[in-house]
């Protein structure tokens, strides 16, 4: 259920930015998406057989679908920005050095510092915020007051990119997985990751049909 809300967010907000930029609710709507993407990844990252299988679907979705996400929206941003998939794959190691035993505690954080410090500098698509997004879903799973902590990250990482001032109703999303949690299913694993690039790739096609 809830991997099927973000889905039809994330289409409802590309929709919007691509083809009705002037219709804001489109966009607020679509705000709701990455946390429960991020949510997505801290949930996998859990429960799944194979942390090296799952990182390398996550990187093969971000390459595949990069081309088509630079061709969609390069002309709605002012700088180019590596798509969601990479960001979420930082956030998915994050996850994995955060909880290595096997590591030191410097060095871990050196880790994850560098792993922050690279979503800023290569310009991945939201950033620290999205890759702290990830953590803080990862770190207050079962958290009540997951609404709150959301809250202070949006709104520090508002500040940090510039976002939209709309950007902060995703903070409503934080309040989903607790709500619908017993109503999620598993998703066959071929529409999980291949909604993305499918669907920017019908939305670039479509646009260029009706130029």
């Amino acid at each position: 259920m809830i991997k099927l809300i973000a889905m039809a967010t994330m289409l409802i907000d590309h929709i919007g930015a691509v083809f009705f930029p002037e219709i804001l609710w489109l966009r607020i709507i679509g705000r709701i998406s990455f946390p429960l993407f991020a949510w997505g990844i801290a949930r996998g990252y859990r429960y799944t057989r194979s942390f090296r299988r799952y990182a390398v679907r996550l990187l093969a979705v971000g390459l595949v679908s990069q081309l088509p996400y630079v061709l969609l929206f390069g002309p709605l941003f002012d700088e180019k920005y590596l798509n969601v998939c990479f960001t979420l794959l930082d956030g998915l190691l994050v996850l994995k050095l955060y909880d290595s035993r096997r590591l030191p505690a410097p060095v871990r954080v050196a880790g994850i510092a560098a792993l922050l410090a690279l979503s800023h500098f290569m310009n991945l698509e939201y950033g620290i915020y999205g890759v702290l997004t990830v953590l803080f879903f990862h770190l207050f799973w079962e958290d009540k007051n997951m609404f709150v902590y959301q809250g202070i990250l949006t709104l520090g990482g508002t500040m940090l990119y510039r976002f939209h001032p709309i950007q902060l109703f995703s903070v409503l999303s934080s309040l989903l997985p607790t709500c619908l949690r017993k109503y999620d299913f598993k998703l066959n694993k071929y529409v999980q990751y291949g909604f993305y690039p499918i669907h920017i790739i019908l939305l670039l096609l479509i646009r260029g049909f009706t130029g």
